[in-house]
């Protein structure tokens, strides 16, 4: 009797486990492509910006991921280092790339990449970078004399300057006082910091609103031709990838986390590139 009921134990433990094996295979057979190959190694959408100065990578890193772990095994790689930056596209796949258009046109064809968004600040996709000064004493002619405030990175200000300043050789002789805000850099110059400023039109505005008094005191000594706002680029070997990046990036505004993150960007929305800003592009 006794052998008869360890023999029926083993006989149902077999049953048992068969059925759940049964039940589990029958689940994985459901669950679509797409999710099984989740176990590969994560999409990463890497970002570097000359012109945008981010005080919390980690924070950046957190949110972005945060967000687009909904839709996948996506990873968000932001540097603050342009060598750090394009020394990772060369070891590394990269889909997605975020970065300034000044930096685009630099590197778009060593890196194959393909131009698809242009982020979107105020309903404009494009802005102009500005030398002021409050001292009247201050001129093109001599800024590169006087300690300069900027938001964005040293390369940068100086190609600005170089491109704005009737010597651009000088540019190479500017002291560059980095700041984390574009509107710090215009503040500087009431608090006696610096004497001129590299900054842009919109920052400028925010300015006249935020302190009518020191907008007043403040002379335009140049202004550049106008350059888009931060580009979305894609990989051209990124295959079907790059499509899937690209509609998740476009609803990034229409959801309250996404949104969130484009502010952190200094962005509110995207625009799908056009004929007119790949003329940008190329200039």
């Amino acid at each position: 009797m006794e052998v008869f009921i360890h023999t029926r134990l083993r006989n149902v433990r077999k049953r048992t486990v068969a059925i759940f094996l049964a039940a589990i295979c029958s689940i994985s057979a459901g669950i679509p492509r797409s999710l099984h190959s989740q176990n590969t190694a994560p999409i990463t959408i890497s970002f570097y910006s000359s012109e945008t100065n981010i005080n919390n990578f980690k924070s950046l890193k957190f949110e972005f991921d945060t967000y687009l772990s909904q839709f996948g095994e996506y990873k968000f790689q932001p540097f603050n280092n342009r060598d750090t930056f394009e020394t990772y596209l060369s070891g590394h796949k990269s889909c997605a790339v975020l970065l300034s258009s000044w930096h685009f046109a630099r590197i778009r064809e060593t890196y194959h990449l393909k131009p698809i968004f242009v982020g979107v600040r105020n309903q404009q996709s494009s802005q102009k970078t500005v030398i002021v000064a409050k001292e009247s004493g201050v001129t093109l002619d001599s800024v590169k004399n006087v300690q300069i405030a900027s938001a964005s990175s040293i390369e940068y200000t100086k190609n600005m300057l170089k491109e704005l300043l009737p010597d651009a050789s000088a540019a190479d002789q500017a002291k560059i006082l980095t700041v984390p805000k574009e509107l710090d850099a215009l503040m500087s110059l009431g608090f006696g910091m610096a004497k001129a400023a590299v900054t842009t039109a919109h920052s400028l505005e925010q300015l006249q609103a935020m302190n009518p008094a020191l907008y007043k005191s403040l002379n335009v000594l140049a202004e550049s031709k106008e350059s888009l706002l931060l580009i979305v680029a894609i990989s051209e070997d990124c295959g079907d990838q790059g499509q899937n990046i690209s509609n998740l990036l476009q609803e990034m505004p229409a959801q309250p986390t996404g949104k969130k993150n484009l502010l952190m960007l200094g962005l509110d929305n995207w625009k799908p590139i056009d004929a007119s800003d790949l003329l940008k592009l190329e200039k």
